[in-house]
């Protein structure tokens, strides 16, 4: 037995082990990595791991998530690619999610498969296939259908890689915010009601059952909520805590005076704030004169509503945003002349909401306004109401276009009548010059910009489309970062000083037109044929999109009559001065890049990029940003001068061969040095004779 074991640990320590071993090792590490496996990313754009944000679309999985795949196996390239991508993609999401979520594929090839497929909304796909010489068509399925709860969601034609992943967590994120909107939380959300024990000597109507009525609100949205609500009620006792939470939260302040010199004898506030970690939203309650002369708290029979939407502003994944009428902005519904393409390319993740600014306040629970070419001007009340939405965080996406444009009719028409061009004075320009970026007017013309070609005719550039190359965009800023070109149409620009920006905010410009542009304000005709350039020192860069972030100082000293709050006993100040969140703005110099003109239906197109970015930012989706844009193909060759070009060219033709033969007789040198070091160092006396004598 001994000897044996000796012969056995002789072969296993000898080399005639080697390879046996080896081959042991190799399925026992296969083994092992089958069980546990990692896989490295080095993609740039992290095209195969998950994002943050659908990382986060996992964790708020509460119920077990399906995923049915409906996809024809040996399918000819490109599609082939799209199999394995979205394979390993499910293997990602399913190892985040461990059991919250199964996987199954089915075989599309057997007939109960195919009529399965159909059932669920997924239609056949004819793709080219070449075989034998020979180009077919071959039927296809690509997609795959989501079950979760009672929910179910089907992508369907998923013929490219790009997207995908951004298409199967904003799907995800939808069917849970439809579930509950706070699914995921790691804790909960607190609702606190701040009152005042001195509001009750002056006989408010609705205040002695305040805290029963909103304890009863807290009680049916807990429910809703799947008890996800904690309540509290706070009673500030002092002035100072008093100041302190209206500051914070932008709650009302309420003072009143019993002094025979008018002089302020007592301060409270009244309101409701949602909190979960450092987000809030405020649910302010105002106070109305009845029709005896007394008070009353007012918005009482809205409450839940109120409170509900605040919620959903506070947690939600697939938030509301307000889309500012009334002043001709641009139409959701309208296809041809107005934004349906915008709203289109917003409708996967986000819900856009009809709001008039001129019969009451932005929803507690909206976060982000779009407000797309107005062509009449805001009311005072309404540019209020803006301005007290930014000052309490909110978020304002706005494209000013400078001129209405406005076709000409009747027989002006019918032979060929130029349109006129009326400069828009919105109102908006006092409150964006007043936050540090003031529209200018006229059109931003560039020499750079896009070429209409016809066949048979001359090239004739379209100066009002200033095409933006990659040395235009804010390569710094995830909404521009990454782009090659963005086009732009009829748009103006900005003017904002960097020298002397408030502290705690920022400004910075995103798209500037080239240093060969130039302004058109007087005698405005956008007729392509005979414009020329001016001489090179009436030209420069302009702004024609800007970012400013942070914190704001409110463009009105005090709230419009028709916002007055006064009372006779007790006067109610709704009046934000500054900001009591950081919030965004991001202003377009032209309403043309949400039109059918230059968006494209898929929102593929480097603008439909360009203006999803920024509404993903000012939302607070910058995550969805980098997975949105994985798998394309946006970079193009950085724009050079004529002069850097020819070095470039001269060094790859001549340049590079000549370091190659200079570093062949460098290497020749230094290996004929060292083989004479070394027979100078070796070489023995009678041998280094005879080596003379040669």
């Amino acid at each position: 037995m001994k000897k044996a074991l000796k012969k056995i640990w002789a072969w296993i320590s000898g080399p005639k082990s080697d390879f046996a071993l080896f081959a042991v090792a190799l399925v026992l590490l296969n083994l092992v990595g089958y069980r546990a496996f990692f896989r490295v990313d080095l993609t740039p754009q992290r095209s195969y791991s998950l994002s943050p944000a659908s990382h986060e679309a996992i964790r708020a999985l509460e119920e077990p998530l399906s995923v049915k795949v409906f996809f024809t196996k040996n399918l000819p390239a490109p599609y082939n690619s799209v199999e394995r991508y979205l394979r390993d993609l499910l293997a990602e999401y399913g190892s985040a999610a461990g059991k919250r979520l199964t996987c199954e594929f089915f075989d599309v090839q057997k007939p109960e498969n195919q009529e399965l497929a159909r059932s669920y909304g997924i239609g056949v796909s004819r793709v080219q296939e070449l075989k034998d010489n020979e180009v077919g068509v071959k039927n296809a399925y690509m997609g795959i259908v989501l079950v979760y709860a009672d929910a179910i969601e089907t992508l369907d034609g998923l013929a490219s890689t790009e997207g995908l992943e951004y298409r199967i967590t904003t799907t995800i994120g939808k069917m849970v915010s439809r579930t509950s909107v706070l699914s995921g939380l790691t804790g909960k959300v607190t609702m606190t009601l701040y009152t005042s024990d001195e509001l009750s000597k002056f006989g408010i109507a609705g205040y002695k059952d305040l805290e029963r009525n909103v304890r009863a609100v807290y009680d049916r949205v807990n429910k809703k909520n799947r008890d996800r609500i904690e309540f509290a009620s706070a009673v500030p006792r002092s002035k100072a805590e008093v100041e302190e939470i209206v500051a914070k939260y932008g709650l009302h302040r309420i003072g009143w005076s019993d002094r025979k010199d008018g002089t302020e004898s007592g301060v409270a506030t009244l309101g409701i704030v949602l909190q979960y970690g450092d987000r809030f939203r405020a649910v302010p309650f105002d106070l109305a004169r009845d029709l005896f002369g007394g008070y009353a708290i007012a918005g009482l029979d809205g409450l839940e509503q109120g409170v509900s939407d605040a919620l959903q502003g506070l947690v939600s994944q697939s938030p509301v945003i307000g889309y500012v009428t009334g002043h001709g902005e641009m139409a959701l519904e309208d296809e041809r002349n107005g934004s349906a393409r915008f709203a289109e390319n917003l409708s996967d993740m986000y819900e856009l909401k009809p709001v008039n600014l001129s019969g009451a306040d932005i929803p507690s629970g909206m976060d982000t306004i779009v407000i797309d070419g107005p062509k009449a001007a805001f009311s005072e009340a309404e540019l209020y109401r803006v301005d007290q939405f930014i000052m309490r965080g909110g978020n304002v996406i706005a494209f000013l276009d400078p001129y209405d444009v406005i076709q000409p009719q009747g027989e002006m028409a019918y032979y060929g009548g130029q349109p006129t061009y009326r400069p828009i004075q919105s109102g908006l320009e006092r409150l964006l010059s007043k936050y540090g970026a003031a529209p200018e007017p006229g059109y931003v013309l560039d020499k750079n910009c896009y070429i209409a070609r016809q066949q048979g005719q001359d090239d004739v550039p379209i100066y009002y489309a200033p095409l933006l190359a990659k040395e235009s965009l804010n390569a710094k800023s995830p909404i521009s970062r990454g782009l090659a070109y963005v086009i732009f149409l009829q748009s103006g620009g900005f003017a904002f000083d960097e020298k002397n920006v408030p502290s705690g905010r920022k400004i910075r410009a995103l798209a500037d037109s080239s240093p060969e542009s130039w302004v058109m304000k007087d005698n405005v005709s956008l007729m392509p044929y005979g414009m020329s350039p001016p001489a090179p020192d009436a030209m420069g860069k302009r702004h024609l999109a800007v970012l400013l972030e942070g914190n704001f100082e409110s463009a009105f000293d005090r709230a419009p009559e028709a916002e007055s709050d006064a009372k006779d006993g007790l006067v109610s100040e709704r009046h934000m001065p500054k900001s009591v969140r950081a919030g965004k703005i991001i202003a377009i110099g032209t309403s043309a890049v949400t039109g059918s003109a230059v968006m494209d239906r898929d929102g593929r197109e480097p603008i439909s990029i360009f203006v999803r970015n920024a509404v993903d930012y000012a939302a607070g989706k910058e995550d969805l940003i980098a997975m949105r844009t994985k798998g394309l193909s946006l970079n193009t060759l950085s724009k050079t001068t004529a002069t850097a070009r020819s070095v470039a060219r001269g060094v790859n033709l001549y340049g590079l061969p000549l370091l190659a033969a200079v570093a062949g007789l460098v290497a020749w040198r230094i290996r004929a040095r060292r083989r004479k070091s070394i027979r100078e160092r070796y070489m023995t006396a009678e041998a280094a004779k005879r080596e003379a004598d040669k």
